[in-house]
């Protein structure tokens, strides 16, 4: 089995980190605007409202794509140019992919239905209404499986994965 390197590890990381936030952009937004009093809460509301209830959806589809997009890119970069080599790889593609994966939706719902919902509040957004509850243990859930996932990925404590 092909052990994940550190390398791979760092770049799940960091695609699953910038794509988790694009996809939240439709809730960061407004609260960014509420917060630092460039609108009021009021039309911070209602965008939020038209971004997140029309076209959340779209902004979640975006960011799997840019994150798969850039995943792509990385493994180009590495030397994965053809079907032969990504089938010769295919164990590193899947685990460095399916980790992406699993930090950008750990990610993405502590930031959105976490952070960002209670930062909204705080911002004089009214989010207080909607209950946002249920999110604290599945992102204490996805954030534990991605710590493990990360810290006991194939290959995450040797430094010969490393060097080969």
């Amino acid at each position: 089995m092909d052990a994940l390197r550190a390398e791979d590890r760092r770049a799940a990381l960091a695609r699953a980190a910038v794509s988790a936030l694009a996809a939240s952009l439709c809730c960061t937004t407004p609260v960014v605007l509420a917060a630092a009093g460039i609108t009021s809460a009021a039309i911070a509301n209602n965008w939020g409202n038209l971004l997140y209830g029309d076209y959340r959806w779209h902004f979640r589809l975006a960011a799997m794509g840019l994150m798969l997009f850039t995943l792509a890119a990385y493994f180009r970069s590495r030397g994965v140019c053809t079907l032969r080599e990504a089938r010769r790889e295919r164990n590193r593609i899947l685990n460095t992919t399916l980790l992406a994966v699993l930090i950008f939706h750990a990610l993405y719902v502590s930031w959105t239905y976490v952070a960002l919902h209670y930062l909204g509040i705080a911002a004089g957004l009214p989010w207080e209404q909607w209950d946002e509850r249920w999110a604290i243990p599945v992102s204490l859930v996805l954030l534990g499986a991605a710590g493990l996932a990360y810290g006991l990925a194939p290959g995450a404590g040797s430094n010969a994965a490393d060097a080969s």
